[in-house]
Protein backbone atom coordinates (compact mmCIF):
# COMPACT_ATOMS: atom_id res chain seq x y z
CA UNK A 1 0.00 0.00 0.00
CA UNK A 2 2.95 2.88 1.01
CA UNK A 3 4.23 2.29 -2.80
CA UNK A 4 0.77 3.67 -3.58
CA UNK A 5 0.17 6.04 -1.09
CA UNK A 6 3.89 8.21 -2.78
CA UNK A 7 1.82 8.38 -5.63
CA UNK A 8 -0.62 11.17 -3.96
CA UNK A 9 2.04 12.26 -1.01
CA UNK A 10 5.47 13.35 -1.24
CA UNK A 11 8.41 12.80 0.92
CA UNK A 12 7.39 15.90 3.22
CA UNK A 13 4.32 13.63 3.85
CA UNK A 14 2.05 16.39 2.11
CA UNK A 15 -0.22 16.23 -0.53
CA UNK A 16 -1.89 18.15 -3.18
CA UNK A 17 -4.92 16.85 -5.65
CA UNK A 18 -7.19 17.89 -8.18
CA UNK A 19 -10.59 17.35 -7.89
CA UNK A 20 -12.20 16.92 -11.33
CA UNK A 21 -15.13 14.82 -11.17
CA UNK A 22 -17.93 17.45 -11.36
CA UNK A 23 -18.81 17.08 -15.14
CA UNK A 24 -22.05 15.56 -14.82
CA UNK A 25 -23.27 18.53 -12.64
CA UNK A 26 -22.87 20.29 -15.90
CA UNK A 27 -21.10 23.17 -14.62
CA UNK A 28 -17.38 21.75 -16.05
CA UNK A 29 -17.28 23.78 -19.67
CA UNK A 30 -13.64 22.23 -19.93
CA UNK A 31 -11.26 20.24 -22.08
CA UNK A 32 -10.31 17.34 -19.35
CA UNK A 33 -6.86 17.43 -21.56
CA UNK A 34 -6.38 21.04 -20.72
CA UNK A 35 -7.39 21.13 -17.56
CA UNK A 36 -4.85 18.21 -16.30
CA UNK A 37 -2.09 19.26 -18.38
CA UNK A 38 -2.25 22.47 -16.58
CA UNK A 39 -2.29 20.87 -13.14
CA UNK A 40 0.25 18.27 -13.51
CA UNK A 41 2.90 21.44 -15.11
CA UNK A 42 1.94 23.27 -11.85
CA UNK A 43 3.38 20.21 -9.71
CA UNK A 44 -0.03 19.00 -8.30
CA UNK A 45 0.66 15.13 -7.46
CA UNK A 46 -2.74 13.34 -7.91
CA UNK A 47 -6.47 13.98 -9.80
CA UNK A 48 -9.61 12.59 -8.25
CA UNK A 49 -11.64 12.09 -11.14
CA UNK A 50 -14.28 9.70 -13.10
CA UNK A 51 -14.03 6.32 -14.82
CA UNK A 52 -14.17 8.12 -18.46
CA UNK A 53 -11.31 10.56 -17.88
CA UNK A 54 -8.87 7.99 -16.26
CA UNK A 55 -9.59 5.95 -19.33
CA UNK A 56 -9.36 8.62 -22.03
CA UNK A 57 -6.39 10.74 -21.05
CA UNK A 58 -3.63 8.60 -19.20
CA UNK A 59 -1.16 10.33 -21.46
CA UNK A 60 -2.17 13.41 -19.92
CA UNK A 61 -2.73 12.46 -16.45
CA UNK A 62 1.11 10.78 -16.70
CA UNK A 63 2.51 10.19 -13.39
CA UNK A 64 0.05 12.17 -11.24
CA UNK A 65 -1.50 9.39 -8.52
CA UNK A 66 -5.76 8.45 -9.33
CA UNK A 67 -8.07 8.40 -7.96
CA UNK A 68 -11.42 6.85 -8.61
CA UNK A 69 -14.65 8.73 -7.94
CA UNK A 70 -16.80 5.18 -6.97
CA UNK A 71 -20.17 6.86 -6.92
CA UNK A 72 -22.33 8.05 -10.06
CA UNK A 73 -24.12 11.01 -8.52
CA UNK A 74 -26.69 11.62 -11.36
CA UNK A 75 -26.33 14.39 -13.57
CA UNK A 76 -27.08 18.60 -13.51
CA UNK A 77 -30.37 17.45 -14.68
CA UNK A 78 -31.29 14.77 -11.72
CA UNK A 79 -34.79 16.01 -9.75
CA UNK A 80 -33.46 15.24 -6.40
CA UNK A 81 -29.87 15.72 -4.23
CA UNK A 82 -28.32 12.27 -5.31
CA UNK A 83 -25.99 12.84 -2.37
CA UNK A 84 -28.55 12.92 0.68
CA UNK A 85 -31.86 11.50 -1.14
CA UNK A 86 -30.19 7.82 -1.47
CA UNK A 87 -27.81 5.63 0.05
CA UNK A 88 -24.60 5.08 -1.43
CA UNK A 89 -23.46 2.23 -4.12
CA UNK A 90 -20.66 1.94 -6.57
CA UNK A 91 -21.17 0.32 -9.65
CA UNK A 92 -17.29 -0.50 -9.95
CA UNK A 93 -15.94 -3.22 -7.85
CA UNK A 94 -11.99 -3.73 -7.02
CA UNK A 95 -11.73 -6.00 -9.95
CA UNK A 96 -12.75 -2.74 -12.23
CA UNK A 97 -10.34 -0.54 -10.27
CA UNK A 98 -7.12 -2.74 -10.71
CA UNK A 99 -8.02 -2.90 -14.38
CA UNK A 100 -8.19 0.59 -14.88
CA UNK A 101 -4.55 1.01 -13.14
CA UNK A 102 -6.28 3.49 -10.31
CA UNK A 103 -3.64 4.11 -7.22
CA UNK A 104 -6.71 4.33 -4.76
CA UNK A 105 -10.58 5.55 -4.58
CA UNK A 106 -12.60 8.09 -3.02
CA UNK A 107 -16.47 7.13 -1.94
CA UNK A 108 -18.87 9.78 0.01
CA UNK A 109 -18.53 9.39 3.78
CA UNK A 110 -22.45 10.93 4.23
CA UNK A 111 -23.48 10.83 7.49
CA UNK A 112 -26.23 12.47 9.97
CA UNK A 113 -29.33 11.28 7.36
CA UNK A 114 -31.23 8.58 7.13
CA UNK A 115 -29.12 6.43 5.00
CA UNK A 116 -26.11 7.16 8.14
CA UNK A 117 -25.55 3.40 8.95
CA UNK A 118 -26.12 2.42 5.65
CA UNK A 119 -23.40 3.93 3.81
CA UNK A 120 -20.36 3.88 6.60
CA UNK A 121 -20.87 -0.13 5.97
CA UNK A 122 -20.85 1.00 2.11
CA UNK A 123 -17.62 1.99 2.58
CA UNK A 124 -16.36 -0.01 5.23
CA UNK A 125 -16.63 -2.96 3.06
CA UNK A 126 -14.98 -1.37 0.32
CA UNK A 127 -12.43 -0.42 2.84
CA UNK A 128 -11.51 -3.99 3.59
CA UNK A 129 -11.78 -5.15 -0.14
CA UNK A 130 -9.26 -2.73 -1.30
CA UNK A 131 -6.69 -3.46 1.48
CA UNK A 132 -6.46 -6.82 -0.10
CA UNK A 133 -4.89 -5.17 -3.09
CA UNK A 134 -3.47 -2.13 -1.53
CA UNK A 135 -5.34 0.16 -3.07
CA UNK A 136 -5.42 3.64 -0.98
CA UNK A 137 -9.20 4.80 0.30
CA UNK A 138 -10.24 8.19 0.79
CA UNK A 139 -14.11 9.03 1.96
CA UNK A 140 -15.55 12.69 1.65
CA UNK A 141 -16.51 12.80 5.06
CA UNK A 142 -19.56 15.43 5.59
CA UNK A 143 -22.23 15.46 7.66
CA UNK A 144 -25.23 15.84 5.64
CA UNK A 145 -23.29 16.44 2.31
CA UNK A 146 -22.88 19.46 1.08
CA UNK A 147 -25.62 21.14 3.38
CA UNK A 148 -25.74 24.82 4.47
CA UNK A 149 -27.19 24.19 8.03
CA UNK A 150 -24.45 25.57 10.41
CA UNK A 151 -25.03 21.91 12.72
CA UNK A 152 -23.95 20.51 9.74
CA UNK A 153 -20.97 21.95 9.92
CA UNK A 154 -20.35 22.40 13.90
CA UNK A 155 -17.30 21.73 15.23
CA UNK A 156 -19.00 18.46 16.80
CA UNK A 157 -20.68 18.04 13.25
CA UNK A 158 -16.95 17.30 11.36
CA UNK A 159 -15.57 16.48 14.62
CA UNK A 160 -17.55 13.09 14.37
CA UNK A 161 -17.18 12.83 10.80
CA UNK A 162 -13.41 12.89 10.47
CA UNK A 163 -13.29 10.40 13.55
CA UNK A 164 -15.99 8.00 12.20
CA UNK A 165 -13.84 7.80 8.82
CA UNK A 166 -10.82 7.12 11.07
CA UNK A 167 -12.69 4.40 13.03
CA UNK A 168 -14.04 2.98 9.76
CA UNK A 169 -10.54 1.93 8.12
CA UNK A 170 -9.95 4.95 5.42
CA UNK A 171 -6.66 6.05 4.71
CA UNK A 172 -7.51 9.71 3.55
CA UNK A 173 -10.45 11.81 4.98
CA UNK A 174 -11.45 14.72 2.61
CA UNK A 175 -13.78 17.38 4.75
CA UNK A 176 -14.26 20.93 5.02
CA UNK A 177 -12.84 23.26 6.42
CA UNK A 178 -14.13 24.47 9.75
CA UNK A 179 -13.43 27.78 11.36
CA UNK A 180 -12.47 29.16 13.80
CA UNK A 181 -8.62 27.48 12.82
CA UNK A 182 -8.13 26.48 16.19
CA UNK A 183 -10.92 24.15 16.66
CA UNK A 184 -10.03 22.63 13.05
CA UNK A 185 -6.70 22.01 14.56
CA UNK A 186 -8.72 20.00 17.52
CA UNK A 187 -10.71 17.56 14.76
CA UNK A 188 -7.42 16.64 12.66
CA UNK A 189 -5.53 15.94 16.11
CA UNK A 190 -8.80 13.92 16.71
CA UNK A 191 -8.62 12.27 13.61
CA UNK A 192 -5.46 9.96 12.86
CA UNK A 193 -6.53 9.22 9.24
CA UNK A 194 -4.92 12.00 7.02
CA UNK A 195 -7.14 14.91 6.82
CA UNK A 196 -6.95 16.91 3.28
CA UNK A 197 -9.24 19.79 3.08
CA UNK A 198 -12.28 20.23 0.13
CA UNK A 199 -11.97 23.25 -2.04
CA UNK A 200 -15.54 24.08 -2.00
CA UNK A 201 -17.39 26.69 -4.01
CA UNK A 202 -15.62 28.66 -6.66
CA UNK A 203 -14.26 31.85 -5.51
CA UNK A 204 -13.32 34.49 -7.86
CA UNK A 205 -10.70 35.76 -5.59
CA UNK A 206 -6.99 34.48 -5.48
CA UNK A 207 -6.33 35.62 -2.23
CA UNK A 208 -9.25 34.24 -0.59
CA UNK A 209 -8.32 30.63 -2.14
CA UNK A 210 -4.92 30.48 -0.80
CA UNK A 211 -5.75 32.20 2.04
CA UNK A 212 -8.04 29.26 3.16
CA UNK A 213 -5.75 26.98 2.00
CA UNK A 214 -2.90 28.76 3.94
CA UNK A 215 -4.93 28.14 7.00
CA UNK A 216 -6.02 24.96 6.45
CA UNK A 217 -2.11 23.71 6.11
CA UNK A 218 -1.39 25.67 8.98
CA UNK A 219 -3.83 23.68 11.08
CA UNK A 220 -2.55 20.38 10.29
CA UNK A 221 -3.95 19.21 7.10
CA UNK A 222 -1.98 17.00 5.31
CA UNK A 223 -2.83 18.71 1.86
CA UNK A 224 -5.81 19.57 -0.23
CA UNK A 225 -8.03 17.93 -3.36
CA UNK A 226 -9.32 21.18 -4.70
CA UNK A 227 -11.27 21.31 -7.93
CA UNK A 228 -13.34 24.83 -9.04
CA UNK A 229 -10.56 26.62 -7.95
CA UNK A 230 -8.46 25.26 -10.21
CA UNK A 231 -9.87 24.03 -13.45
CA UNK A 232 -12.34 27.04 -13.51
CA UNK A 233 -9.46 29.43 -13.27
CA UNK A 234 -8.04 31.53 -16.14
CA UNK A 235 -4.20 30.15 -15.47
CA UNK A 236 -4.56 26.73 -14.21
CA UNK A 237 -1.22 25.93 -13.96
CA UNK A 238 -0.41 29.15 -12.38
CA UNK A 239 -3.17 28.44 -9.48
CA UNK A 240 -1.40 24.84 -9.64
CA UNK A 241 1.66 26.40 -8.67
CA UNK A 242 0.52 28.28 -6.20
CA UNK A 243 -1.11 26.20 -4.20
CA UNK A 244 2.05 23.76 -4.20
CA UNK A 245 4.16 26.89 -2.98
CA UNK A 246 2.16 26.77 0.20
CA UNK A 247 1.39 22.77 0.44
CA UNK A 248 5.18 21.94 0.01
CA UNK A 249 7.10 24.55 0.55
CA UNK A 250 4.74 26.12 3.33
CA UNK A 251 4.76 29.73 1.53
CA UNK A 252 3.19 32.95 2.78
CA UNK A 253 -0.01 33.93 0.93
CA UNK A 254 1.40 36.62 -0.75
CA UNK A 255 4.31 34.88 -2.14
CA UNK A 256 2.69 32.33 -3.92
CA UNK A 257 0.33 34.99 -5.58
CA UNK A 258 3.05 35.47 -7.69
CA UNK A 259 2.82 32.35 -9.48
CA UNK A 260 -0.50 33.35 -10.59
Amino acid sequence: MKNRYYKFFREDGKALILAFDHAASGDAWVNPATVIEGARQGGMDGILTTYGVISNFRKEIGKMGTMLRMEVLGSGLTPYNPIIGQGMSTPYTVDDCLRLGVDGIMTMGIIGNDYDTRNLIYIAKLIAECNKYGLITAAEMLPNGFSSDPEDRSVRAMNIACRVGAEIGVDIVKTAFVEPVNEFKKIIENCYSDVLALGGAKVDDDRAVLQSAKEAMDAGCKGLIIGRNVWGHTNISGMARALNKIVHENAAVDEALKEI
